[in-house]
């Protein structure tokens, strides 16, 4: 019994013992320590960085940096830094200069200038994040920016007349000069802007039938871009003065006049999306009607927000009727028409079918649509039959075609015209009406092609080319417009204005800026 206590207590002695000898020295080392701009040595025993920082009672702020890190056993001699990390936001208003805008203007002879708009500077608020590191600036970055107040262009009109001979003007004659609406009265020399601003994106634009105001489309302001990529405004021709008149309507892929009704339009819209062309059409249809005086405006809607059909991604086109009871409709594959009398229940009826043009790319072929004075019949492009082994989809051939509004039937009237034929009716005469449309020098590649202004009675026959003369310049795809009493033609030829006689064939450029679009002739 003596003998097993005696051999416990030795064992207890022994592992005593290799205990003793396994412990760590707790002999101090020396650690230089940086921090808050002092630096010192200082004997420690502690086994890492992290008791360290608690023995000497140093606190670290939640960016601070310490090298290195926490977990890190020490060494003597060791270097032990600490950082100190912060973060400050910073607000600079600084001014934001106007811009300045020069409007070339055919009605003032070179080398005078106008100033139209007195240029404001505004204000923009930036907020700065600036990162210190003891102190010293290691970083700083912009935040954010913000508008506090918009720069007011300058705008300063200057002439570019040229010595083209005054002529003539039958009514009001309107059209787009480096984004701006100008309109012409009674002589090519009398002409004003109606608008300032420079934000007209040329996709609407319309004198009203007594010529009182112009439906235009603008670009809308910097901040709304991402989720609007036009708005709707009226301005009346009456004086330069008149500020634009919103319609409070956005997103508008086609509008147009009441042929009834100056105070009253019909519009489709669509919303924005990043990919080609830039929208996503709702193919819907309203009517807007608004007061002059107290600028309200009521809608109603004749078509709800649908797909559309083929192609329906892309939009629809539209074309009031003369006596304003029908609204026609083209789409890429059907033409139709939309009976007002019951607006509230409309229906798209169908007149005719046909192939879609497959163009492989990001745009849609829409036929266009004119009517006849007397609402009785639709000219428009078809579509036709391939003449080879093509698929139907794939045909080259389109046409100026007539189609009656009750779909009894259809008749070609000049063919292989061009896939931007685009005919326009003339009003109506003592002697009917004649259609006016684009004829491509090279049909079987006509979406490329250059075009010939030609002019047709209704039922076809007399088709004769008026614009330009041989070996001139080829006109590029647009719509031309009609003068009131159905003599003369306005189109934009090189980017510049330009009226034709549809008889004489006589021409007259009316403008030399070159960035001259979307002409509109009324009474």
């Amino acid at each position: 019994m003596c003998f097993r206590k005696l051999t416990i207590l030795v064992s207890f002695f022994l592992l005593a013992g290799c205990q003793q000898i396994d412990k760590p020295s707790l002999d101090n080392i020396n650690i230089r320590l940086i921090h808050d701009k002092v630096r010192n040595t200082v004997s420690t025993n502690s086994a890492d960085v992290k008791d360290l920082l608690l023995e000497q009672g140093l606190e670290l702020g939640p960016l601070d940096l310490v090298s290195p890190s926490q977990s890190t056993l020490l060494t003597d001699g060791m270097d032990v830094t600490i950082t100190r990390v912060e973060e400050q936001l910073q607000n600079e208003e600084i001014v934001v200069q106007f811009e300045k805008q020069v409007v070339r203007n055919d009605g003032l002879p070179v080398g005078e200038s106008r100033l139209l708009q007195t240029g404001t500077s505004g204000l923009e608020k930036i907020t700065y994040r600036i990162v210190t590191e003891d102190g010293v600036i290691a970083s700083k970055s912009i935040l954010r920016r913000t508008i506090m107040k918009q720069p007011v262009d300058e705008i300063i009109m200057v002439g570019s007349q040229a010595s083209y001979t005054v002529v003539p003007i039958q009514g009001s004659l309107a059209y787009i000069a480096s984004g701006n609406a100008w309109i012409m009265s009674g002589s090519s020399g009398i002409r004003q802007p109606l608008t300032v601003s420079g934000v007209l994106d040329g996709r609407i634009f319309e004198l009203s039938n007594d010529s009182r105001f112009v439906l235009y489309s603008g670009k809308p302001d910097q901040e709304n871009m991402e989720t609007t990529f036009n708005e709707l405004w009226v301005v009346s021709t009456n004086s330069s003065s008149s500020e634009p008149l919103t319609l409070k309507v956005e997103n508008v892929l086609w509008a147009a006049w009441s042929p009834t009704d100056d105070f009253t339009i019909a519009y489709s819209t669509g919303e924005p999306r990043k990919t080609a062309p830039g929208w996503q059409a709702h193919n819907d249809l309203h009517i807007a009607t608004f007061n002059e005086v107290d600028t309200e405006v009521e809608h109603i809607t004749i078509l709800e927000p649908s797909a559309g059909g083929s192609y329906g991604w892309y939009g629809m086109q539209f074309a009031w009727a003369p006596d304003g009871t029908q609204i026609a409709y083209a789409q890429a594959d059907r033409i139709g028409t939309i009976d007002l009398s019951e607006s509230t229940n409309s229906v798209k009826e169908q007149l005719t079918s046909f192939s879609h043009y497959q163009t492989w790319t990001d745009w849609v072929w829409i036929p266009a649509l004119t009517w006849s004075p007397d609402s009785k019949f639709l000219y428009t492009v078809s579509h036709g039959d391939p003449i080879g082994l093509e698929l139907p989809e794939d045909s080259q051939i389109f046409n100026v075609s007539a189609l009656a509004q009750d779909g009894s039937f259809q008749a070609t009237l000049a063919e292989r015209t061009g896939i931007w034929s685009n005919p326009v009716v003339s009003p109506m005469t003592s002697t009917g009406f004649q259609v006016a449309f684009l004829q491509a020098n090279n049909p079987l590649q006509s979406v490329n092609s250059g075009y010939t202004l030609s002019v047709m009675e209704q039922d076809g026959s007399n088709v004769k080319d008026v614009f330009p003369i041989s070996g001139e310049t080829a006109l590029k795809p647009q719509n031309v417009t009609w003068s009131p009493n159905g003599k003369q033609i306005a189109l934009i030829h090189k980017g510049n204005l330009w009226i034709v006689g549809n008889e004489s064939s006589v021409s007259q450029q009316l403008t030399s800026d070159g960035q001259t679009s979307k002409p509109s002739w009324e009474k």
